[in-house]
């Protein structure tokens, strides 16, 4: 189906007759749409549809925590489509009016919640990203020999857990909710908070907000860290570091120094208990 088909399709779902608008561009596999107030999103077509009937169905039964789907999973030919209420995102411009504390308890409570449905799909996206770095892209060489010092990525845990969460997974409708339930599901915690770590470790994201992120976090009773933080996210942010870094290098949407400056550090630290 054409890219122009697919998106009028997806409309016609959301009921309302406002002009489709695309939201963050054509990327083949995934599509978004807003018309109106309501955001329609194509799924690729070689989804696991029963896992993502359920992630829709937990959002569903959570709308204090997550933005509650307006339908249940819906198609146009072979791709499931799900349809969601628009909500305002996170602004770029104010970094220190961002709702860290805001997002950190919203994490905390979902971690609390009986752990079910399928596993969360962190750190197999972590692994694609690699794999999908090309060797002879400049510095791909750093970011590859980082990746190669870390012990096998294994998802384990026994939480329900956002999988792939950052700021840009959240937004404001009456108040903040998290969205994006591609990879909700069973899992270890402390992969929600290793991104932000990592963006901490490699002197991005400022300490106080850091702190003012974990520092919630923990005030909400959330199981992730519950003794040092770096006893269990020094693995998981070095691993978002070279995830961070292998998409910067293929996209450029991304600073790609700081994050090449960490997988350096990786390298040569690795295995002496400093975090990356």
């Amino acid at each position: 189906m054409r890219v122009d088909d697919l998106i009028a399709a997806m409309a016609s779902l959301t009921g309302s007759s406002a002009a489709p608008e695309l939201l963050g561009g054509d990327r083949g596999d995934v599509v978004v749409v807003r018309v109106g107030d309501v955001v329609a999103k194509a799924h690729p077509a070689d989804a696991d549809v029963e896992a993502l009937r359920r992630r829709v169905e937990i959002a569903a039964a959570h709308p204090d925590l997550l933005l509650p789907p307006l339908k249940p999973l819906q198609f146009v030919d072979d791709r499931p489509v799900t349809v969601w209420p628009y909500g305002t995102p996170v602004s770029q411009d104010d970094p220190d009016g961002a709702p860290w504390e805001e997002s950190a308890r919203l994490l905390a409570k979902l971690h609390a919640l009986p752990a079910r449905g399928p596993a969360a799909g962190t750190p197999e996206r972590i692994v694609r990203a690699i794999h999908a770095l090309p060797p002879d892209l400049p510095d791909a060489d750093v970011v590859l020999a980082a990746y190669a010092v870390l012990p096998p990525l294994t998802a384990g845990g026994t939480a329900l857990i956002h999988g792939d969460w950052h700021l840009g997974q959240l937004v404001h409708r009456g108040a903040w909710r998290l969205i994006d339930v591609d990879d909700l599901g069973v899992g270890d915690p402390v992969w929600d908070l290793a991104r932000p770590a990592a963006l901490f470790a490699a002197g991005i994201l400022p300490p106080d907000l850091w702190a003012r992120f974990l520092g919630a976090y923990r005030e909400t009773g959330g199981i992730a860290v519950t003794t040092s933080e770096w006893d269990v996210l020094n693995i998981p942010a070095q691993a978002y570091v070279v995830q961070m870094a292998a998409r910067a290098l293929v996209t450029g949407l991304q600073a790609v120094e700081p994050l090449v400056a960490a997988c350096r550090r990786i390298v040569s630290a690795h295995g002496d208990g400093e975090r990356g």
